[in-house]
């Protein structure tokens, strides 16, 4: 028989109690210290130990009235001693489920468990409450039901392959340097200071014909990919895929594991996209996005980490039967005028970097080797973005259907989009003054969720476009 009946995990008082840490129980420990090495009792000693008893019976009255039930094909879930609510969830409602194990949980053999819906508060979880782990798995059996899944595993070696093409220096900046911060405000020690002053010393024993701050801005961006990639890593590994009929599980952590339940019906969209480095290596990943999943609205699941497109179009198949490419599809033409279009911008940018760095090479002789780096650098995104453009006159295409199928770019990403019509939010047509000359249109498609994925497909037909939209929504927009 299947528990329906759940209490959270006594570490949950840990999380109850957390946010009065710095308001009492650190002063707390202060004055306790002080007494036990100056034999000095603080005023307002005993004050603050009242105040910690009243916190402490609080929060066991707290951790004592959390109830999870699951009947009826729902789910209910009390809170609160003094003030008490209770919420009534329809199952057909849960979005997603996601259970994480930190080192912590593992020692006490408790998980967190957060329950989503697309309603709920804004970038934080419906409902976060730490159960054992056996309780856990009972619980999403009591939702999600017994249901026979196959197991997919990837490789250490394909989960490093997708962190080192979705990493970036920025995302190890904006990581590490609060982290380096945090630490050395702790320990008293200017640990960024130290960092800085080393790269600085390694920089200066490269010969380049660049100079040394341009060899220092490398080896910190150098560093920075290497920070995010390990965390991309640690984060990604043990990488395992179950899917079953109707459900999902995705599994994935080495330090903190995490694993995540949602129907197949929740999902908004799926999207298969290309980082820069991916279509270096002609390879691709897979991921869905699920109103509530984790601790973010509308976040992405990663289905497949990385994989070739023959692969890839059979987990597609696979795992979501619904989503295929419809055959009436609307493309670029496939003219020398309408490439010629598209490759105007990118080409355009590409002489004002020239002449930009022709003017500042000129006016600022001294600084040369930095200019011409700097305007290298530039080239190379831009080249890139070309590529994208060229990419969207060859296979770009958009499809109107019961599903929509959109293939484009987002910045300098490559993606397709696969989703329901009742899925998409939003269907913007934009025409440049050469679209209205050639009654060609720009269409981008938003779909339905807080995050919101988008795609946008260049110079198509207005008309076929038109008439596609009016088919599908049964409208009559004129254009």
């Amino acid at each position: 028989m299947i528990k329906n009946k759940f209490k959270a995990h006594p570490i949950m008082m840990a999380r109850l109690i957390k946010p009065y840490l710095f308001i009492i129980i650190i002063p707390l420990i202060r004055a306790l210290v002080q007494y036990a090495i100056k034999h000095e009792v603080d005023y307002l000693l005993p004050i603050e130990i009242v105040l910690f008893a009243l916190v402490a019976v609080m929060t066991v009255f707290r951790w004592l009235s959390i109830r999870i039930k699951v009947e009826n094909q729902r789910i209910i879930i009390k809170k609160g001693f003094f003030i008490k609510s209770r919420s009534v969830i329809d199952v057909s409602r849960v979005s997603s489920i996601t259970v994480s194990q930190n080192i912590l949980d593992f020692v006490c053999g408790s998980v967190s468990c957060s329950i989503n819906t697309e309603a709920g508060r804004v970038r934080k979880s419906d409902f976060d409450i730490k159960l054992s782990l056996s309780d856990a798995k009972m619980l999403y059996d009591a939702v999600y039901g017994d249901e026979k899944m196959k197991t997919l595993e990837f490789s250490a070696f394909r989960i490093a392959l997708l962190a080192a093409t979705t990493s970036t220096a920025a995302t190890g900046i904006v990581v590490g340097v609060p982290i380096l911060n945090r630490t050395s405000d702790l320990i008293g020690i200017a640990i960024s200071d130290m960092l800085l002053n080393e790269i600085n010393n390694v920089s200066s024993k490269f010969d380049s014909i660049f100079p040394p701050v341009v060899n220092t801005i490398t080896i910190a961006l150098f560093l920075a990919y290497c920070a995010s990639f390990l965390i991309s890593f640690i984060k990604n590994i043990n990488f395992k895929l179950k899917s079953g009929k109707n459900s999902i599980e995705v599994q994935s952590g080495l330090l903190t594991r995490k694993k995540v339940f949602f129907r197949k019906n929740n999902v908004n969209n799926v999207c298969i996209e290309q980082t820069p480095l991916m279509r270096m290596l002609k390879k691709h990943s897979m991921r869905v996005s699920i109103g509530g999943y984790r601790d973010v609205k509308g976040a992405k699941a990663v289905i497949v980490p990385i994989a070739s497109r023959t692969e890839l179009e059979n987990q597609l198949k696979k795992h979501f039967q619904s989503f295929r490419k419809i055959k009436c599809c609307i493309c670029p033409q496939q003219t020398v005028l309408n490439r010629n279009r598209m490759l105007l911008l990118p080409l355009s940018i590409g002489f004002a970097i020239i002449a930009a760095a022709t003017t500042a090479i000129i006016i600022f002789p001294y600084f040369d080797r930095l200019v011409l780096f700097l305007g290298i650098i530039t080239m190379v995104v831009n080249l890139y973005f070309a590529s994208v453009y060229y990419r969207n006159y060859k296979k770009g295409q958009i499809c109107f259907g019961e599903r929509v199928f959109v293939s484009g770019s987002k910045r300098l990403l490559v993606r397709e989009l696969y989703c329901d019509k009742n899925k998409v939010g939003i269907i913007r047509l934009f025409q440049t003054p050469a679209d209205r000359r050639f009654n060609t249109c720009k269409i981008k498609v938003v779909v339905r969720s807080e995050t919101a994925d988008s795609v946008k497909v260049i110079n198509v037909s207005t008309d076929l476009a038109v008439e596609q939209i009016n088919s599908t929504y049964n409208l009559n927009l004129h254009v």
